[in-house]
């Protein structure tokens, strides 16, 4: 299973196995992701917090993020954000990798899903596809203020 999330001037999609999905920007910064089913999850980062939270049919999930050891529960298990260096971003319990994507030019791609988090995998796309655009955004705005 693959997933992507695309972001663009005017909409944002994201791509699952083959399947475009619809993103729509709503009200105090939180995105929409449309399922033909009817059913929709909600993502909002929060960049003054570094804070990513997500409300799927499927469950709420909230990961702080931190300098270091950024950790997060989910279905009864705990997993920690490895470095998101070199435009990596990494998901692991204990030592198994469960979640790896890299960053594209319009957003972010998952190639490495484990079962545990493919209900969610829209939603953790879109999310730190967010994250990855506000650390982009801000590097721009320091790089032009000098």
């Amino acid at each position: 299973m693959s997933v992507e999330a695309r972001f663009g001037l005017l909409h944002d999609r994201v791509f699952a196995d083959g399947t475009e999905y619809e993103v729509r920007r709503g009200r105090h910064g939180f995105h929409l992701i449309v399922d033909p089913d009817g059913a929709a999850g909600r993502v909002h980062y929060d960049g003054w917090r570094d804070r990513l939270s997500i409300d799927s049919p499927h469950g709420s999930l909230e990961i702080r993020f931190r300098w270091r050891h950024t950790t997060f529960p989910w279905r009864g298990r705990v997993y920690r954000v490895g470095s998101t260096l070199g435009s990596r971003v990494r998901v692991f319990e204990g030592d198994r990798r469960v979640l790896e994507g890299k960053e594209t030019w319009s957003g972010i791609r998952f190639d490495v899903i484990s079962p545990e988090f493919r209900d969610i995998a829209r939603e953790l796309a879109v999310g730190f596809g967010l994250r990855t655009q506000a650390f982009a955004t801000a590097i721009i705005l320091a790089a032009g203020a000098h």
